[in-house]
């Protein structure tokens, strides 16, 4: 028998355990977790008989043989939760997909929407060039938000971690502010100590131009 150690009971290391036992495999499967819950960034908490979620994460990917595996495991909802009745929101069911009020192994559909609280104003996250978020700002920051952004197309820093790289896309005062924060309070590491490539799968075409043409854009098609 082949022993195998996997570091950390998240979706990755639980996947991993599973198709080890699974396949017919002689293996001694044992999963080293730090904390007393499985499921990583991805877990429910359970308090005072509610479930949250940590943090706004989704679970996609554009191969289709992953998502089978997990609609195996996780058969997407067929009937609204107790939440989407009493919101009146309407979710695309899966026809004989498990109800979510009776059933735990479901998987749920969810809306997600992520904002960012800062200076007693939400906005976006990822930051979107709308008038309300220039109107959150103000004109000063919003000046120097722009003279910030110049800078940083003109004198480019090496991409040699996260840090650099949001700089890069969206100068230092942007970047300071919806940022920095955000990515170390998430991730429990300083940007800074991230590899840019990191940043390059999690904001991909994510850049104050791209923003500025898709402003553009939806402006134009509103016109029309």
């Amino acid at each position: 028998m082949e022993n195998v150690i996997i570091i950390g009971a998240g979706p990755a290391g639980l996947t991993a355990a599973i198709e080890l036992l699974k396949n017919g495999g002689d293996y001694d499967v044992t999963i080293l977790e730090g904390s007393q819950a499985m499921g990583g960034i991805s877990q429910t908490v359970r308090y005072n008989g509610n479930r949250m979620d940590i943090g706004g994460h989704r679970f996609f990917s554009k191969n289709q043989q992953v998502m089978d595996w997990w609609a195996d495991l996780m058969p997407l909802q067929g009937k609204p939760a107790y939440d989407d009745k009493k919101l009146g929101h309407e979710k695309p069911l899966a026809e004989n997909g498990p109800d979510p009020e009776t059933e735990d192994n479901v998987m749920l559909v969810r809306d997600r929407v992520s904002r960012i609280y800062y200076n007693k104003h939400f906005f976006d996250y990822p930051i979107s060039m709308k008038p309300e978020t220039i109107k959150n700002m103000g004109f000063v920051t919003t000046m120097k938000a722009g003279f910030s952004y110049l800078w940083a197309c003109v004198f480019k820093k090496p991409e040699t971690n996260l840090e650099n790289f949001y700089i890069n896309r969206f100068g230092k005062v942007l970047y300071s502010m919806f940022f920095e924060g955000y990515t170390e309070k998430l991730w429990g590491r300083h940007p800074s100590e991230i590899s840019a490539d990191w940043g390059s799968q999690r904001v991909k075409g994510l850049s104050i131009t791209a923003l500025l043409k898709d402003m553009f854009k939806k402006g134009v098609r509103h016109k029309e």
